[in-house]
């Protein structure tokens, strides 16, 4: 599994991006483009400490991605590999819950109130409008509680990821080379970029290439510590 988690970020990093977008406030509430179920019990494609990836809620991220890869006209991920990293992807999100859980992060009912009160999707003419979020989440067949639980799992996960990427800093040596480089990159610049500019591009880029190092790193170490458990027939 971590060889999946790994293999799915680095080969196919739009599908954890979709993956994202699914958890966000938007695809909720758009959830039903996608053949929304509730009738049924659920059932547990996979176990992840104490959270399970539900069969709807796989096949929601399954149906938004391969919808996606349609529209992009990409023929070069398979049926099974899309599958895999859907389901890598969840899993991914269900292990930044367990580490919100050894944390003990939590999230402050007035964070959580802001936090749905500027989604634009409950506001009209600029204000949070109650009845407009009462309506859409009835329409969908989901309870404010349901759903004010799936936006605080995600504030905790975002919580836990920024905690992680925070430890990741530059060193000494990386600014050495960040000015190196950049002093190279400056004198060979035909756009007329000057060396401020490049040293600023540069140093960002390395900063965010090594949170993201730090993010699977963790997350690799999540998923070794943690009881994963895959239900294949549930697929």
């Amino acid at each position: 599994m971590i060889k999946l988690l790994r293999e799915g970020s680095r080969k196919y990093p739009w599908i954890l991006k979709i993956i994202m977008l699914i958890l966000a406030v938007t695809f909720i509430i758009g959830m039903g483009w996608f053949g929304y179920e509730t009738s049924q019990q659920p059932s547990i494609v996979a176990v992840v400490g104490a959270y399970g990836v539900e069969a709807r809620e796989f096949r929601r991220a399954y149906n938004a991605a391969s919808q996606f890869r349609k529209n992009q006209n990409d023929q070069d991920v398979t049926d099974a590999e899309l599958k895999q990293n859907v389901l890598s992807g969840l899993i991914g999100q269900k292990l930044w819950l367990v580490a919100a859980d050894d944390f003990e992060v939590d999230v402050h009912p007035d964070e959580l109130r802001r936090a749905i009160m500027t989604l634009e999707e409950f506001t009209q003419d600029g204000a949070f409008d109650p009845g407009l979020y009462h309506r859409l989440l009835a329409r969908q067949r989901i309870s404010p509680k349901q759903f004010e639980g799936q936006i605080a799992d995600s504030l905790r996960a975002q919580k836990v990821r920024d905690l992680v990427q925070d430890v990741a800093t530059l060193t000494p040596a990386d600014m050495e080379e960040i000015e190196d480089l950049a002093a190279r990159q400056a004198a060979a610049a035909e756009d007329g970029a000057d060396y401020d500019t490049i040293k600023t591009r540069i140093r960002l880029e390395l900063l965010y290439q090594k949170r993201q190092r730090a993010l699977q790193a963790y997350q690799a170490a999540l998923n070794a510590a943690s009881h994963v458990e895959i239900r294949n027939e549930f697929l």
